[in-house]
């Protein structure tokens, strides 16, 4: 396997990009062979926005091209895109399996069960 980082993907995806061939063969050449993680989907989510790029294609694309079945990448990316989530909130939602812990009302929205940090009584030793 070969490790693929961001601006791979970012040439194989953007519309136009001055590595777009380069990646091309890459892709090409490693067909099958193409591993990332989850730190480059993040970057991935982050850097949609300013290349007007579509978050949910974007990693659909990445998962496609790395054979990657889990589709915990693919709801972050719903999140982001069709709930407004922040990229970080939507990583956090999908690996909280259902429940977590924190003051963002964010979660709420997207129906992940939330111990409201702003609840919670002040600790007293016994």
């Amino acid at each position: 396997m070969i490790y693929a980082d961001t601006d791979f993907f970012i040439a194989l995806l953007k519309p136009t990009d001055w590595l777009k061939d380069k990646a091309k063969k890459a892709l090409e050449r490693y067909k099958g062979q193409i591993t990332t993680s989850e730190v480059t989907f993040i970057e991935l989510a982050l850097l949609a926005k300013r290349y007007n790029l579509d978050p949910v294609k974007i990693t659909a694309s990445v998962m496609a091209i790395c054979e990657i079945e889990d589709d915990a990448f693919l709801k972050a990316a719903i999140y982001i895109r069709d709930y407004g989530v922040g990229v970080f909130d939507a990583f956090h939602a999908v690996h909280c399996k259902g429940k977590i812990i924190s003051s963002d009302r964010v979660f709420d929205r997207i129906g992940v069960d939330r111990v409201k940090l702003e609840k919670i009584e002040k600790y007293s030793e016994a």
